[in-house]
């Protein structure tokens, strides 16, 4: 506003110097008095009136373009170096494959072979002082060890075998197993585990021999005959014989330590020519009469 005014000033001013050049306005002794302010104030008032220049307004982007995002700051990748192989040690295997497979169930004392297949992934060859020992857990009665029984180049397989038996206690059995090198390095692990059934005891069959089925002979003589009894389990059983002759022996007993056979004798008193037999009782824990055995005997003079 103050720019204004003084352009205003300096316009009256210069209105008012040339206002005696100009041949159409009075002299100061013929004109009004108040012609010149009259003139003045019409001059100011028209300056005023003119149209006010507008502000400068900050520059914008125009509408409707998009705001560039920075490109971001370029960083050196890390230089990747190839990774260090490591050498592979003399002595490794690979498990591949087995039998008898976990919590596999067996009877009371039954006799089974567990067999591991192995791939020889180190640099050494095996020889036939190389074997597979029993490590720790149940050894079920199974070898210390069982060497191989031939050599395996790297990369080859072999497979090794063991033959077990079941506890004759009901329950779940572990036995870990190892390769082991020439110079007593272990490696390889593996392992058996199996369940052994719980079973009752009981005799599950009788099968009786004799030499032969027609026997001539003096009477009164002696027949022998032999029953085998077969066991589930380990436990004891009570027997007796009887016959056709109305022969009966005393009660007896035999043990049995797991589920098997066990031959057992009776000597039969035969009197007369004809048909015979014999046959057992097991009284424990069956209470039952397991067939008989048939023959025939002819009395010579």
């Amino acid at each position: 506003m103050a720019k204004k005014t003084g352009s205003a000033v300096a316009l009256i001013a210069a209105l008012m110097l040339s206002a005696c050049n100009f041949p159409l306005i009075s002299s100061p002794n013929e004109q009004d008095p108040n012609a010149l302010s009259t003139a003045v104030a019409e001059t100011v008032q028209a300056l005023n009136a003119q149209p006010k220049p507008q502000e400068t307004q900050p520059d914008t982007p125009p509408a409707g373009l998009p705001t560039l995002t920075p490109l971001p700051t370029y960083t050196q990748p890390a230089v990747q170096l190839p990774p260090t192989q490591t050498p592979l040690p003399c002595n490794k295997a690979q498990f591949v494959s087995e039998t008898i497979p976990d919590d596999t169930e067996f009877g009371s004392g039954e006799v089974f072979t567990k067999s591991w297949t192995f791939k020889n992934t180190g640099t050494c060859t095996w020889n036939t002082d190389y074997k597979l020992v029993f490590a720790t857990g149940d050894a079920m009665s199974g070898s210390a060890s069982v060497n191989l029984v031939g050599t395996v180049a790297p990369n080859a397989q072999v497979t090794i075998s063991v033959d077990l038996t079941a506890p004759t206690d009901p329950g779940t059995y572990t036995g870990y197993w190892k390769l082991q090198a020439d110079d007593d390095e272990q490696f390889g692990q593996v392992y058996v585990r199996v369940k052994t059934k719980t079973v009752f005891f009981q005799v599950t069959s009788v099968t009786y021999y004799m030499p032969h089925e027609t026997i001539d002979m003096g009477c009164p003589g002696d027949v022998a005959v032999k029953g085998e009894i077969t066991t589930s389990a380990a436990g004891q059983v009570t027997y007796y014989w009887t016959d056709s002759e109305g022969g009966q022996s005393a009660t007896q007993s035999v043990t049995f330590g797991a589920a098997e056979a066990k031959i057992v004798d009776y000597t039969m008193n035969v009197t007369s020519s004809g048909a015979k037999w014999a046959r057992l009782y097991i009284d424990s824990p069956n209470h039952q009469l397991f067939g008989k055995k048939e023959f025939t005997v002819n009395c010579t003079p």
